[in-house]
């Protein structure tokens, strides 16, 4: 663990056991990362950002008070109404239909422990958010083998897969492609592909005239 105490994921960031995996994928055999070396032959290796402080990459956001503080004035007046129907319903025993009358509480107790089990995580709810800053100092800060700061994120593949343009309409297809190429991420290292099991000229044409769009909208 960190010095903070939360979990220190580094040392796991680079190891496999296996041939294949995230150390093999983010990491090469050969000690660098995408085949990139700095003037000395030397590339981005694990030590690089093992060297670093660490600091978590996501952080916590506070729920305003004005808003979680009514909720849980609300899941607490429901526990009393609820505990109160409760003992009311065991209490008053319908000697005409015992046995249904047990089962009908057997059920409304479970459902009532179901229901606080639900809830008890929602009282205290954690958000967070990926800490940009803290990403950006981890992989984008120039170092000995990287002087120039060229990021270090993985590269990532995206994979867009469609059928029938009538039931997927291509205007979908194409907003999420837009979506994925406009992505805060290094371009250089976002790739997206398109799968079109049903190999319609429909869905070629608009794949067509949405790269022409992305040259426009596309900021990079």
């Amino acid at each position: 663990r960190s010095q903070t105490g939360d979990f220190d994921h580094n040392r796991w960031l680079f190891e496999t056991s296996g041939t294949y995996g995230y150390g093999n994928a983010f990491w090469t055999k050969d000690g660098n990362f995408g085949g990139e070396k700095d003037g000395n032959g030397h590339g981005m290796g694990p030590q690089d950002l093992m060297s670093r402080p660490w600091r978590p990459l996501t952080r916590k956001l506070q729920i305003p008070a004005a808003v979680i503080s009514p909720y849980r004035l609300l899941i607490f007046i429901r526990i009393v109404v609820l505990a109160l129907f409760l003992m009311w319903r065991i209490q008053h025993k319908n000697q005409d239909a015992i046995w249904l009358w047990g089962m009908s509480v057997v059920c409304e107790l479970w459902f009532a422990f179901s229901w606080l089990l639900d809830q008890l995580p929602k009282l205290n709810p954690i958000n967070r958010a990926t800490d940009l800053n803290v990403l950006k100092e981890k992989f984008e800060t120039p170092t000995p083998s990287n002087p120039t700061g060229k990021s270090d994120l993985p590269g990532l593949d995206m994979f867009v897969s469609t059928a029938d343009p009538e039931k997927e309409p291509p205007l979908v297809t194409s907003n999420t492609i837009l979506s994925i190429l406009a992505a805060n991420y290094p371009v250089e290292k976002l790739a997206c592909y398109v799968s079109d099991d049903g190999g319609a000229l429909l869905t070629f044409e608009a794949m067509a005239e949405a790269a022409s769009f992305a040259n426009i909208w596309v900021p990079f």
